[in-house]
């Protein structure tokens, strides 16, 4: 599933504008929500599971991107038609079937990053396809939603969201399961990407596109994985989500061998081991205890050596189960008997806890430090997971982190999430507007691509980095303008290579607007400066907070008068006779660069090598 955010003059459900706010500030509200029954009758658990985590939720609402739509005073105004369209050339890009009406549903989520407890999408487009390297790939839905609110923090029981992301309109794509492997992934949705990028909406910067990635293995369910932000990862967290898969049915496997019952784990009771731990020299059960917490303890039949049993690079299972109790409790950690003694726990204490529990050879335990008041909720969810095993994968949603790890985030949505959106009323999709979509079809991005390399001499690599980042279109302005001075490759690098290299460097590039190329080039066109200086140029404008005139000022940029250069090199031989006697090869190169060096940017090579041989033939 892939979310990209569309560049409108609008946002989808108000006359709010498309932008994000770098500071935040503005009216600050809060809320509690809960889950709703859907048209069914039946309740999201997913949704119930954010509802029992009791979570508060504060909101900061900036008055120049939100209204009371997104705070939830205010009906939703009519869906925004640039969008619907934008929709609407999209689904039909990827030969999809159209429906007849379009349809806003509510989508029930109450983590709280929609103030309203749900999220309004629509479905567009179904059954699509597209052929990429002579494989068809379907498409089976192409939705259009309200982007969430922005997650700034969170504060134990608090989460903070910021509202100026909140109602930007989004395209959610899903594809068929046709991608076998990683890289096909990373080509789909690069594919993708650049098939809205094409229709000339698709927003750009990190946060604007999200990828979710449903998993299945062989004898496992669907594992999906929220929130891949970047195109790279989508590998790295498919690999390690594949590993991760493959082990947990390897530990059901040995489960079994050991013919291990779920009521052995029902059956288990927890005991107060606080007077085993009074003296330890744990500082993390010492901190529990002297905060008024008690040291616990329970026996897991049967498992001993598979707590500590790797499931993934970084995770063993015990991992698994801190990950589950964590999302419910905010408890971060325990201790398991496979990897005591240790942490400041010792061998008396493990063995005490041993006879206490009656924890046999075969035999595992797992002791944490908990406040009362949440002892039976963390060890229910701990004997859950347990369980889980012994069924293998369990069906959940995970989260993906910057490494390609991912993480349990909470129980898998079913259908009970859907239902219908009473405030707007269906759209009609008519005959003319099915004209005006055929008639403003999107072109195929390999085909620019192609025509970028083809007609314009660029390599696929620096066509495809244009592209991507929308600047085709004002490449091509540009080699219009200069191509008969220019090389493309330079202006390519330009208004590409120099930015990114800036932004390396810590620039913030974001003042670099297309008017500053388009002078910088017409500049050097003229012969006002060379080329060599406008890497420096940008970055002394970036560096010193300067406009374009101001910074030609600084570094003293003026068109050179050869005659000038001339006497330079005059003066100079007069100066260093030294110089002339150097072997021929070595005179004419040392004079060139004390030349290139003397007017850096202001002379072109050309004329300070024929002003050398000038001089150099009359001395």
């Amino acid at each position: 599933e892939i979310h990209l955010q569309l560049n409108t003059r609008r946002k989808l459900f108000c006359n709010c504008p498309v932008d994000m706010n770098k500071e935040i500030y503005g009216m600050e509200f809060i809320r509690r929500l809960r889950p709703t029954q859907s048209e069914l009758g039946q309740v999201d658990p997913a949704a119930y599971f954010e509802f029992e985590k009791g979570l508060e939720i504060k909101y900061y609402s900036p008055d120049n991107l939100t209204c009371l739509v997104e705070i939830d005073e205010e009906p939703p105004h009519t869906p925004d038609t640039e969008s619907i369209e934008t929709a609407l050339r999209i689904a039909k890009f990827f030969n999809m079937y159209i429906v007849d009406e379009i349809h806003f549903m509510r989508k029930v989520v109450i983590d709280g990053s929609n103030t309203t407890g749900f999220q309004r999408t629509a479905v567009i487009g179904l059954d699509g396809y597209f052929i990429l390297d002579g494989k068809k790939y379907g498409i089976q839905s192409l939705c259009l939603e309200e982007e969430a609110a922005r997650l700034i923090e969170r504060r134990g029981n608090q989460v903070v969201y910021y509202l100026d992301r909140m109602g930007i309109p989004l395209i959610e794509l899903s594809t068929a399961p046709d991608i076998n492997d990683p890289e096909e992934a990373v080509r789909v949705a690069e594919y993708i990407g650049r098939v809205v990028q094409a229709s000339g909406k698709r927003r750009r910067g990190l946060g604007t596109i999200r990828q979710d990635i449903n998993i299945s293995i062989l004898n496992g369910p669907v594992i999906e994985i929220k929130g891949v932000q970047r195109l790279h990862l989508l590998k790295d967290v498919i690999k390690y989500e594949f590993n991760r898969q493959l082990n947990l049915l390897r530990l059901k496997d040995e489960i079994k061998k050991r013919n291990i019952k779920k009521e052995d784990i029902i059956n288990e009771k927890y005991i107060d081991l606080t007077e085993v731990y009074k003296n330890t020299e744990s500082k993390i059960l010492r901190r529990v205890i002297s905060r008024g917490g008690k040291i616990y303890g329970m026996k897991v039949p049967g498992f001993k050596g598979l707590l500590g049993y790797k499931i993934a690079k970084d995770k063993t299972f015990g991992k698994e189960i801190v990950e589950r109790i964590r999302f419910w409790t905010g408890i971060k950690g325990l201790f398991h008997s496979d990897e005591l003694p240790s942490y400041g726990i010792s061998l008396e204490e493990v063995n005490n806890t041993r006879e206490i529990l009656n924890v046999k050879d075969e035999d595992a335990f797992i002791i944490i430090g908990l406040q009362p008041d949440i002892v039976d909720l963390t060890f229910s969810k701990i004997k859950e997971r347990i369980i889980e095993a012994l069924d293998g994968i369990p069906p959940e949603t995970r989260g993906a982190k910057e490494d390609g790890s991912t993480y349990y985030m909470r129980p898998r949505p079913g259908m009970a999430r859907m239902y219908p959106e009473t405030d707007i009323p269906p759209i009609y999709v008519s005959k003319d507007l099915l004209k005006r979509i055929a008639d403003n079809m999107i072109i195929d991005p390999e085909n620019i691509i192609y025509s970028l390399t083809e007609e314009y001499g660029l390599t696929r690599e620096k066509a495809e980095q244009l592209f991507d980042q929308g600047l085709s279109e004002y490449f091509i302005k540009l080699h219009d303008l200069y191509h008969d001075k220019l090389s493309s490759g330079f202006i390519a690098s330009v208004i590409i290579d120099y930015p990114k290299a800036l932004e390396r460097e810590g620039y913030d590039v974001s003042a670099l607007k297309p008017e500053i190329f388009k002078e910088i080039l017409d500049m050097v066109s003229k012969k006002i400066f060379e080329k060599e200086l406008v890497y420096d140029l940008l970055k002394t404008m970036l560096s010193e907070n300067l406009s374009l005139k101001e910074a030609i000022s600084k570094l003293k940029i003026s068109r050179v008068d050869l005659n000038d250069v001339k006497s330079f090199l005059m003066k100079l031989l007069k100066d260093r006779s030294d110089i002339l006697s150097l072997p021929i090869n070595i005179r004419r190169k040392r004079l060139i660069g004390i030349i290139m060096s003397q007017y850096r940017g202001r002379i072109n090579p050309k004329d300070a090598i024929n002003i050398v041989e000038e001089v150099l033939k009359n001395v």
